[in-house]
């Protein structure tokens, strides 16, 4: 059966979707030479329209998952991009129609999120309506996707970006905002992090009613510790956390979840309640079960969507990411029924930021620490935990309300000294997060690339464009092209293979 594609904001401009998949070996290199000691893979997933959901206008976060993969060896790169198979997937696949129906997928508008609950019959009773497509990760020799909410971890291979299959340890995981659909049916964070030296995953899972967060630490053998935060001060969207020596740090913001604004008021899941206070969790990383240390700060009403990282200096713990003003999701004082969503950067806009907390007092500030709109955070991964200088990240422009992102920024967290190349000017196109890949398996941190995927979308063409850590105002050391419109995608991770 055919489709039109629908007009809607969610697939217009850089979120139009690419809809196939594809292969491509030994990509062509349009300038400089691919390093010959990048030995990995870089992977991203992301929203991919597939056909019309049962209700008709297809929520960004309910289109299914597809994995992008960019794989290094000896000097060449091969790309290949897959459908996630899901649960649901596959299901709609058999019946080659739209399957699900969500509480808050039906409004036709800004409201329209499918993170609520689905009408369940005799086709969907048991299939976990989860995409898989906010976030990929590497863990125990595969790469794992998330959606966050609606269905478990998904396991894919890291060389043909095969679907293998839900990860053997989701029973052990707990529920998220909905009932699980069957045996093992969980969810998982979509920005764990996580231990290069043990391969310890620190994850979790948030909801709407008490307990609001329930830790998961996963072990490279498929063993789970768990624990219920019982104290949890309300109920956060729980996106995101910091990695010290001693502690996982979940900050509790008001950027809140709740399914009954949905049923019960018609309105959209989230909210923004201002008058909530930032509280600091301290969770201990190496006794989940340990007391947890519980801050109440009297930071502003901010929003961190996403880390950068964490150091801790005597008693000085800063937290380091782009702070917003507000979170870049739609709000009922922004909207009337009816309204085409608004995306993300178009509502709000961050700057680098950094929270500080004196262990001894709990007192908190905030800082901004530059004036250059920025937003998805990267570091070298091999010292998630372990305190850092180095950090990477999209830079932009102010625009309206919001912000255009056009440019790699790279910070030296201590000194703040900054590097900047800009990568685009007014032409059409997505500058996508990056990931860091060292230059040898041991490298000092920060000695390495910097991998920038660049969505030319109005010219239906991709690239990635590589920088060198060394100096990356020099512009990339090296532009691979592909040759066709490549599909937004939120997040994703460097994987080595050496």
């Amino acid at each position: 059966m055919g489709y039109p594609l629908p007009t809607t904001n969610s697939l217009k401009g850089p979120f139009q979707p690419m809809r196939f998949e594809a292969t491509v070996e030994e990509c062509i290199v349009s300038e400089g030479e691919i390093p010959k000691d990048l030995a990995g893979g870089f992977y991203r997933t992301g929203p991919t329209w597939k056909r019309p959901t049962k209700q008709g206008p297809n929520p960004l976060l309910g289109m299914d998952g597809m994995v992008q993969g960019l794989v290094f060896r000896d000097g060449r790169a091969d790309f290949r991009n897959r459908w996630i198979r899901t649960p649901k997937y596959l299901l709609e696949e058999r019946h080659g129609r739209g399957m699900f129906e969500w509480a808050d997928g039906g409004f036709g508008d800004w409201r329209d999120n499918a993170y609520c609950d689905v009408v369940r019959d005799q086709y969907t009773q048991g299939v976990p309506q989860g995409t898989s497509n906010i976030n990929i990760f590497p863990f125990a020799g595969e790469m794992v996707a998330s959606s966050e909410q609606g269905g478990p971890p998904i396991a894919i291979d890291p060389i043909t970006l095969e679907t293998r299959g839900i990860v053997p340890w989701s029973p052990k995981l707990s529920q998220g905002l909905t009932e699980p659909a069957a045996y093992g049916a969980t969810c998982f964070a979509a920005h764990p992090k996580w231990d290069a030296d043990t391969g310890i995953l620190y994850g979790w899972n948030y909801r709407d009613t008490a307990p609001y967060v329930t830790m998961h630490f996963v072990h490279p053998d498929g063993t789970v510790e768990s624990r219920d935060v019982t104290d949890a001060p309300y109920n956060t969207v729980a996106h995101d956390i910091w990695l010290t020596p001693e502690w996982v740090v979940m900050p509790f913001q008001p950027f809140t979840v709740d399914r009954k604004k949905v049923t019960e008021k018609q309105l959209g899941i989230w909210g923004w309640e201002s008058e909530l206070p930032i509280v600091i969790g301290l969770i201990p990383r190496h006794d989940i079960h340990g007391e947890i240390r519980w801050i109440t700060t009297d930071l502003p009403p901010q929003y961190i969507m996403h880390t950068m990282s964490a150091n801790v200096e005597g008693d000085l713990l800063t937290l380091d990411g782009p702070i917003f003003n507000r979170p870049p999701f739609p709000f009922e004082q922004d909207f009337a029924a009816g309204d085409d969503v608004a995306l993300f950067f178009s509502v709000a806009k961050s700057h680098l930021g950094r929270w500080s907390i004196d262990l001894k007092t709990g007192a908190a500030k905030s800082e901004q620490l530059s004036d250059r709109p920025s937003e998805l955070p990267k570091v070298d991964e091999r010292f998630y935990g372990k305190g850092y200088e180095w950090g990477y990240q999209v830079g932009g422009v102010v625009k309206r309300q919001g912000m255009s992102m056009n440019s790699l920024v790279m910070t030296n967290m201590k000194t703040l000294a900054e590097q900047a190349y800009q990568i685009r000017t007014d032409q059409p196109a997505a500058v996508l997060e990056a990931t860091f890949a060292p230059r040898n398996i041991d490298s000092p941190e920060g000695d390495g690339y910097i991998i920038v995927p660049v969505s030319w979308w109005a010219d239906r063409r991709g690239e990635f464009q590589i920088f060198d850590t060394h100096d990356i105002t020099k512009g990339p050391i090296c532009r691979i092209d592909i040759p066709f419109f490549m599909g937004w995608t939120p997040h994703g991770h460097w994987m080595d293979f050496r």
